[in-house]
């Protein structure tokens, strides 16, 4: 029986033993530290690029995977007669061009192709690519497994407290005016995903006030949204993970957690030591 291919790129932030598993194309994003660029999970692995960022990030830029990257795979695809179509799930296209570039290239072969902008990253938009591997396996349709994302996509979120203010400035994710005083009066931000894009959510003066604002947060997701899942994710750092652990632990005791990196090409923009938080409601 025929199947349709999964394509995704690295901003998922899936292992690659599921990758393997489920055999899942993936585009590799790239992280550009001094000048030298760097594919996750090819060239480096999340942890040697963590290293490089928290040594040398300072200016550090990320790439995406080129139209000839995705016309390779969508190719290779065309030419398997073991698929029959394909789903394409890219982060999210206000942040970065893989879901136009997937669009585009669709359109230059023969089998039906599903373009689904994730309007996210990390944990979100790999909880959507396991929906598609459960889809397949469960011999869903594409239209079917289509509506199912669109339905994670509208139930998502992604909260991050990022470490460096300098970075954000530069890639445009805050105003310059909003990364100043944050330095300046050490200010702590709450960032959050609207739309595809990233806003600042909240902003207290104390990093105890934010961690009260967050549980406070958590707290409102499990109470009205049904939240039984959160993913604790961490740019490099897995201690302040393990103390967010404690503290959602001790507050929260019902809520099932899961732990893992931050994707680099995000903790280019929000710095080395950045903690996120991703959730699905009703989940």
């Amino acid at each position: 029986m025929k199947k349709y291919a999964i394509v995704t790129d690295s901003a998922a932030g899936l292992e690659q033993s599921f990758i393997d598993e489920h055999d899942i194309k993936v585009l590799p994003m790239s992280v550009i530290v001094e000048g030298i660029a760097y594919k996750e999970g090819l060239d480096k692995s999340v942890a040697e690029i963590y290293e490089l960022l928290k040594e040398s990030g300072e200016g550090a830029k990320t790439s995406q995977p080129t139209i000839g990257e995705f016309m390779e795979i969508f190719n290779e695809i065309e030419e398997n007669d073991e698929y029959d179509s394909i789903i394409s799930i890219h982060a999210s296209s206000e942040l970065t061009g893989t879901y136009q570039s997937a669009l585009s290239v669709s359109e230059e072969i023969e089998k039906p192709v599903t373009v689904i902008d994730s309007k996210f990253g990390s944990y979100p938009m790999g909880q959507m690519v396991a929906r598609a591997v459960e889809g397949r396996r469960n011999g869903e349709s594409l239209e079917e497994v289509e509506a199912e994302i669109n339905e994670i996509i509208r139930n998502s979120q992604l909260y991050l407290l990022p470490h460096s203010f300098s970075q954000l400035k530069k890639s445009g994710r805050v105003s310059a005016s909003q990364s100043m005083l944050a330095s300046l009066l050490k200010v702590q931000l709450q960032l959050k995903f609207e739309d595809g894009k990233v806003v600042v959510g909240h902003k207290v003066r104390t990093k105890k006030k934010m961690g009260s604002h967050m549980l406070e947060v958590l707290e409102g997701h499990m109470k009205k949204d049904g939240l039984e899942t959160l993913a604790v994710v961490y740019a490099g750092d897995r201690s302040l993970a393990d103390e967010w652990e404690k503290a959602v632990r001790e507050a929260l005791p019902d809520l099932k957690l899961v732990f893992e990196p931050l994707v680099t090409v995000a903790g280019v923009h929000v710095g080395h030591g950045t903690i996120a938080f991703g959730l699905i409601k009703g989940r």
